[in-house]
């Protein structure tokens, strides 16, 4: 099993024609059956279903599609890496972010650095904290911003960011005496909240002995912040995240409570020494 086989399977998986496969590989259909067939006798397992109408994947072939992306992703990286090794000044960064790390990247010395450095890629991949550490552990990105809390011993850190939770309160419900609230406050009203955070809230309410109804869970804090800007009820999210994008429907309250604390960090392995380049976005942060 080779690249270039892994390559053309994949061509087939995405197009479902080994015809049009062999059309956007520019090269002749036999060769490419040839190849296929080489790839499935030395795997020993079938990996296309092959009918008149096109192909389809075996389980076997789904599970070679997963590893086969990764193995290539892998060796485009090698190859940036050590192209660029010893200089830090060209080559593909793969950066993980997060929603809520919007603000965070890219900052002013991100900009110097890919201004100073053109031949600098960055190539952004959007998740979730648990799913950017995943891709992490694969090496499958070199570093990633992501949000506590979370657990992950074998990952070094740089702190970006700490800050408080805030309530995004369409003016419909704004019947709130002061400035800044309690946790206790929010009881009488639907809240928004944001899944990565689910666990954090319920175990708070339960200490302090609340059932607030939760009109809404969503993936994405920016998304919280949109549906109470619709007056779906309260969004509960990081300060940074309501700042950027709540507009004049809504009015920002501030939550006094401590463990509702949140920072955002800069994570890579911890057995990995960074590169050149990698060591370059870290001191930009």
């Amino acid at each position: 099993m080779n690249f270039r086989q892994l390559e053309y399977f994949l061509a087939v998986a995405d197009a479902g024609q080994i015809t049009a496969a062999a059309q956007q590989l520019h090269m002749a259909q036999p060769p490419l059956s040839y190849q296929l067939k080489q790839l499935e006798a030395e795997l020993g397992v079938t990996l296309l279903h092959r009918t008149s109408s096109g192909t389809s994947l075996t389980p076997a072939g789904v599970l070679l599609r997963d590893y086969a992306q990764q193995l290539l992703d892998l060796r485009e990286r090698a190859d940036s890496q050590v192209r660029s090794l010893g200089q830090g000044l060209a080559g593909v960064l793969s950066v993980g972010v997060i929603s809520s790390s919007i603000g965070a990247m890219p900052n002013a010395k991100l900009r110097t650095l890919t201004r100073h450095y053109p031949k600098v890629q960055i190539r952004l991949f959007e998740d979730n904290t648990y799913g950017l550490i995943d891709r992490l552990e694969k090496h499958l990105i070199d570093v990633a911003i992501v949000r506590t809390p979370f657990t992950a011993p074998r990952l070094a850190s740089k702190d970006l960011k700490t800050e408080s939770m805030v309530a995004v309160v369409p003016k419909k419900y704004d019947h709130f005496r002061g400035v800044t609230l309690r946790v206790e406050d929010l009881a009488d009203v639907p809240l928004i909240i944001y899944r990565r955070f689910e666990r954090l809230f319920a175990a708070t309410f339960a200490q302090k002995g609340m059932a607030p109804f939760i009109a809404c869970t969503c993936d994405d804090a920016r998304t919280a912040v949109q549906w109470a800007e619709a007056r779906m009820g309260v969004a509960v999210v990081p300060q940074s995240v309501a700042e950027q994008i709540s507009g004049p429907q809504t009015n920002l309250r501030p939550i006094r409570y401590q463990p509702w604390r949140t920072t955002l960090k800069l994570v890579w392995p911890e057995q990995v020494t960074p590169g050149p380049l990698l060591q370059r976005f870290i001191d930009s942060y």
